[in-house]
């Protein structure tokens, strides 16, 4: 039941209805701001993502972790489109290069391949002119 206005996680929310964790910071351009777009023949995710001041680490830069928060987010949305709701085994991510706060960035998640109930999935996370490569994961 709701408390104060507030609805306790998993209250309310139609079956099948899938959060996503980027949407938990309030305010336009102070978190996560993103596009996503799926190519189910391809069982490839492609997100437009922008990190706001609220994602900063070391000055200007953005934090590692918002950075594996948006890929979680991109690999996570790819295989619910390609089997259906998943949770995350195993995230492996390799930093290559800083993104700074601002920067635009693409993200791509692809499902590599299927083995029973598992998903293998792979992402790089490329700065908008597609030159820098600034993570890759598994």
């Amino acid at each position: 039941a709701a408390v104060g206005g507030v609805t306790p996680p998993g209250e309310g929310t139609p079956p099948g209805d899938t959060r996503l964790f980027p949407r938990a910071i309030e305010g336009d351009g102070n978190g996560f701001e993103y596009a996503m777009f799926l190519n189910a023949a391809e069982r490839r995710l492609l997100c437009l993502v922008q990190p706001g001041p609220y994602l900063e680490g070391h000055p200007g830069l953005t934090h590692g972790g918002a950075i594996a928060t948006i890929i979680d987010s991109t690999l996570g949305t790819c295989a619910l489109a390609v089997v259906g709701p998943v949770v995350t085994a195993n995230l492996s991510i390799d930093y290559l290069a800083p993104v700074p706060l601002g920067a635009v960035l693409l993200v791509e998640g692809r499902a590599e391949r299927l083995e029973g109930r598992k998903v293998f999935l792979s992402c790089q996370v490329r700065g908008a002119d597609g030159d820098t490569l600034h993570a890759r994961a598994t």
